[in-house]
């Protein structure tokens, strides 16, 4: 067993003394497998098996209640899957919220590779979601293996396998992963953790750019699985990990025998140290910015651009719920079984076994060591776990206010993930730091090998025992989508002119899946969706301000149908049309308008709340009259002629039309606003106006018959993208000459 009391301090000075001129010719250290390693790895891919036993074993399904894997993130993927089949890229979904922007919400995954496995499928089942979750789970046990067997080592000392296999078990099962089971894109991000902070670690420690070039990838792909939070704590992470190497290289005393030597040693080290920070940062968000640049435009034009401190510190960690700790069963853990009187949150459980070995290593570390990662991992977690518990400590709303970003998250209570990080690796170091040898005169020394593998199953048998059932129910929570076939087939046959449907049904309708539309796919269009923090915030307005169904701003959205559960939705202008064998009944609305008016009456604006207040007046006639921000106003002259206005295509990022009008008019659809779409008329570029408040309107300057195009083309996404390919190709190439010289 390695000599775990060698000290970091000397190993530091004598690394920048000797080797800091060397240290870009350093060669990686060789990896290579032991029968440990495997041994290690089988534990930890058994402890996965096991776990999901219910699942793949005995035809259980998870998450418990299905969450937003079956309501939001399967029909999400499925959108993305089809639209990528058909050779288009899916830049905006016309399905849910009259149409909102898809590339640019990051939760949509496209440029995620794991991904690329469902997409490549056709109609992949729910079974596929779950695969993803189980399969993320298992890599990122093996990358905290990975990166507790390397990130600390030098050539003297390394954690071993059976205290790296403890570490990753603890991780993989802690408890965000465990009751964020529906929450794959959280998941998959939180996922690349290890190995991000592995990289930019050993990097930043050793000076060595092809460590600090694994860790700005694992950050950038990481980022393209969509989770805005968690890739929002990556960056802290990684920042705070370099501030600390900073700090290092700074006050660090080297010998003054060295003199002058010494200092230039030591500047050279800092500048090296900087620059290697920025490599990481600018591969991270080079490979990722396909996806993070068209969600940066998207957040400025949702409610989630900055939240006020009681939206934000909602879901904090509450302090009585602290006792999940030691005893995760006191207030439950799953949807169902929760019995607080608070916010259920991940509390942060680990196991009492590994809680207890990581304070020992911790003890150990700081006061008999004094080892200086130890140090790190533990203000890692304190400050992390400080924040996480949200409103009820103060440090929360100190980094509210004074960090850039945190205005934009709320659910505190997550930040107790890089806590259950540094818990898990200080509980490896705990299980390290034993004195095993110093056993052997009251233990048989043949059982000394057998016992840190021993507490590695501990552990896991704790985890699984405590863990495995929590997102686990006995029936398909994706059976709710069943429910609509009938509907969506009746749907299917009507005229082709698209127009929008809308759901009512009781809140106690547990079966129902907003997100049916996009599902299903073809001409099926919602007013809405599921809830999403990140829809269009001038359309969630006037979403939330409709009214009732019959309303002037409801029937100007074109809502043709209404599905419910049988009861009639509004009043008499709502008439029966069908009754699917599932017992859904489609009522009609006969006073629906067309998705695409020509309006004749145009009173300009300057500001979006003005029309918001005009659409709600009791007398608007969204045929007479539209309100538009921008362009000129027209008196409204009556035509003197037949009007025609029809379709001849209608998909995700286009839609085409011919307009026929004998005097200027403006074309006025209930397609959302967003910057992107660009308009033609004939093949001349017209501007978009915002109209109504949160739609479109072009303006048609002369009669006669005219075509005209609306096209969705995202700079963001293309300039993004470009971004992405060349980091990507960049960073292969720093890779396979980092491989040359090896």
């Amino acid at each position: 067993m390695p000599d775990c009391r060698s000290d970091d301090a000397g190993y530091y000075r004598l690394y920048a003394i000797n080797h800091h001129l060397q240290v870009i010719n350093m060669k990686l250290p060789r990896i290579s497998f032991s029968k440990s390693d495997w041994l290690a790895l089988g534990l930890i891919t058994l402890a996965v098996l096991v776990f999901y036993a219910p699942v793949w074993l005995l035809g259980k399904w998870m998450p418990s209640g299905g969450g937003d894997l079956v309501s939001f993130i399967w029909p999400t993927y499925t959108f993305a899957g089809r639209m990528l089949r058909s050779g288009q890229l899916p830049l905006w979904n016309p399905h849910l919220y009259s149409g909102a922007p898809f590339w640019a919400d990051n939760q949509s995954g496209v440029l995620y590779p794991p991904n690329w496995l469902l997409f490549a499928l056709p109609d992949f089942p729910y079974q596929a979601m779950e695969a993803m979750v189980i399969a993320h789970i298992w890599f990122t046990g093996v990358a905290m293996y990975a990166c507790l067997r390397l990130a600390f080592s030098s050539s003297e000392r390394s954690i071993s396998s059976p205290a790296a296999a403890l570490g990753a078990i603890a991780w993989m099962f802690s408890d965000v992963f465990v009751t964020h089971q529906g929450h794959y894109n959280l998941i998959a991000v939180a996922a690349w953790l290890p190995l991000v902070f592995f990289g930019v670690w050993r990097g930043l420690r050793d000076l060595d750019w092809r460590w600090a070039l694994v860790g700005g990838a694992a950050f950038g792909i990481g980022t393209l699985a969509g989770h805005g939070q968690i890739t929002y704590y990556t960056a802290l992470m990684i920042g705070v990990i370099g501030l600390w190497w900073i700090s290092v290289r700074v006050f660090t005393r080297l010998p003054s025998s060295q003199g002058f030597a010494s200092q230039a040693s030591k500047g050279k080290s800092l500048l090296r140290t900087v620059g290697l920070i920025m490599l990481i940062i600018l591969i991270g968000l080079g490979l990722s910015a396909g996806g993070w640049l068209p969600a940066l435009e998207m957040t400025g034009y949702t409610a989630r651009a900055e939240l006020v401190y009681e939206e934000a510190s909602k879901f904090s960690l509450a302090p009585r719920g602290l006792i999940g700790l030691v005893a995760p069963w006191v207030y439950g853990r799953g949807p169902f079984r929760f019995k607080g009187d608070f916010d259920r949150v991940a509390v942060g459980y680990i196991g009492v076994t590994a809680l207890v070995l990581a304070i020992y290593g911790t003890v150990q570390g700081l006061r008999v060591r004094r080892r200086r990662w130890v140090i790190f991992l533990t203000i890692l977690w304190v400050v992390a776990f400080l924040a996480a518990l949200g409103k009820y400590f103060p440090l929360h709303r100190l980094l509210y206010d004074i960090v850039p970003g945190f205005q934009s998250f709320r659910a505190p209570a997550r930040l107790i993930l890089p806590a259950n990080m540094a818990w898990a690796m200080l509980a490896a170091w705990g299980l390290e730091a034993i004195p095993w040898e110093r056993l052997k005169g009251s233990i048989t020394a043949n059982h000394v090998p057998g016992l840190p593998w021993l507490a590695g199953v501990m552990v896991a048998a704790e985890l699984i025992g405590f863990g495995a059932q929590v997102e686990i129910q006995d029936s398909n929570p994706g059976a709710g989508y069943d429910t609509y076939a009938g509907a969506a087939a009746w749907l299917a046959e009507q005229p082709d002119e698209p127009f929008r449907v809308d759901t009512y049904f009781p809140p106690e309708a547990g079966w129902q899946q907003p997100d049916f539309a996009v599902l299903y796919g073809g001409s099926l269009y919602d007013i809405y969706g599921i809830f999403n923090p990140l829809t269009i915030a001038t359309y969630q307005t006037y979403y939330l301000s409709l009214g009732w169904r019959g309303s002037a701003p409801y029937n100007f959205l074109g809502v043709q149908y209404v599905i419910t559960d049988g009861e009639a939705p509004g009043d008499a202008t709502f008439v029966p049309a069908h009754q699917t064998n599932e017992g859904l009944a489609i009522y009609e609305n006969s006073q629906a308008l067309p998705m695409a008016l020509v309006v004749h009456k145009v009173v300009v604006v300057e500001e979006q709340s003005q029309a918001w207040e005009l659409v709600h007046a009791a007398d608007w006639d969204a045929r007479a009259v539209a309100y538009i921000e921008g362009g000129s106003p027209l008196e409204g002259q009556t035509p003197k002629g037949k009007e025609t206005l029809t379709y001849t295509r209608y998909e995700a990022n286009r839609i085409d039309l011919k307009v026929s009008t004998d005097t200027p008019a403006y074309l006025v659809l209930s397609e959302v606003y967003y910057p992107g779409w660009k308009a033609t008329i004939d093949g001349q570029a017209v501007p978009i106006y915002r109209a109504n408040s949160a739609f479109r309107a072009i303006y048609i300057d002369q009669a006669g018959e005219h075509d005209v195009s609306l096209v969705f083309r995202p700079i963001t996404v293309y300039a993004g993208l470009a971004i992405s390919i060349v980091t990507a190709l960049a960073t292969i190439g720093m890779a396979r000459r980092s491989r040359k010289r090896g």
